[in-house]
């Protein structure tokens, strides 16, 4: 909540909304608001919802910064949520593609968000084209999804949560280490928040899918 209010990197705040999806044995909660996630209704709203769960966990957090502030509610929130006839697709996305991704999915753009696209993209063509995005990303294509493959029984025993990091040749320093990813035991995360306080993470891989 702290990067979220104050980047440490950008120097602005992601208030445009934040969403949460956490998957356990027994429930599955998918939350998107249009408030920043640092609101006090809202952080207490997470903490307690936190504090609700036990046991395995699989969780996505993302604040938003949103790039059209046209386009700011819940319903454009992440995580995405897609489906199709194999898997649930959970998506919260950080950087930008470009917009004319809508044509390879035979969509008008006009209120659509770059993130949305690119769940839909995945949904439709599956986790393995993934670097097919890349041809589109303006920025970065960071990206962190729960799957859950439908079946019999718990979700749980079914479900993946993967992570990609891509970006372009940043135009400083700074830009540089805003699209980095970190990981540690079980977690991944921006680099704003090994920024706030969230030292025991490496850097990530580029360029490749990789399940947590």
């Amino acid at each position: 909540m702290k990067a979220a209010e104050d980047d440490p990197l950008s120097g602005s705040p992601h208030g445009d909304g934040w969403g949460i999806v956490a998957l356990t044995q027994d429930r599955l909660i998918h939350y998107r608001s249009a408030n920043p996630i640092f609101d006090p209704a809202e952080r207490s709203y997470l903490l307690k919802l936190i504090d609700s769960f036990s046991g395995e966990m699989k969780v996505v957090v993302h604040a938003r910064k949103a790039s059209d502030k046209r386009l700011v509610s819940s319903i454009y929130s992440h995580p995405y949520l897609e489906t199709n006839d194999r898997e649930v697709l959970f998506l919260a996305h950080n950087g930008s593609v470009d917009l004319s991704l809508s044509k390879e999915l035979n969509l008008n753009a006009e209120y659509v968000v770059d993130s949305e696209l690119i769940a839909k993209f995945i949904s439709q063509k599956g986790i393995n084209y993934v670097s097919s995005l890349k041809r589109w990303t303006r920025s970065a294509l960071n990206l962190i999804i729960l799957k859950i493959d439908r079946g019999s029984g718990s979700p749980m025993s079914r479900s993946h949560l993967l992570y990609y990091n891509y970006f372009l040749p940043p135009y400083n320093k700074v830009t540089e280490e805003y699209y980095k990813l970190y990981s540690g035991k079980g977690f991944v995360m921006s680099s704003s928040l090994v920024k706030t306080g969230c030292k025991d993470a490496n850097e990530v891989e580029r360029d490749k899918v990789i399940e947590i």
